[in-house]
């Protein structure tokens, strides 16, 4: 598979992320979905800290995309996208 189609990158990435933080690895994504404030309010007033705590939440919500990520879809989002515009 010299030039997978997106397609098929897409799905392998749903794969590796379900793989990595489903069953032995939810451990891991629950201690990172607190350490990312990923249900946590980021702001601090007058402080730099707001900007940090958003990119930190940032990760674990693509984490939560991938996750959740819903392959019987695939492209439909872009066709619908496509057709209304």
């Amino acid at each position: 598979m010299d030039n997978p189609t997106h397609e098929e990158v897409i799905t392998q990435r749903v794969q590796d992320f379900t793989e990595s933080f489903t069953g032995s690895g939810l451990r891991t994504y629950k201690f990172l979905s607190a350490f990312c404030l990923e249900h946590t309010n980021t702001y601090v007033p007058d402080s730099d800290k707001t900007i940090f705590n958003a990119g930190a939440r940032s990760v674990i919500l693509e984490i939560r995309h991938w996750l959740d990520y819903d392959l019987t879809k695939f492209g439909k989002e872009t066709d619908e996208y496509n057709r209304i515009s």
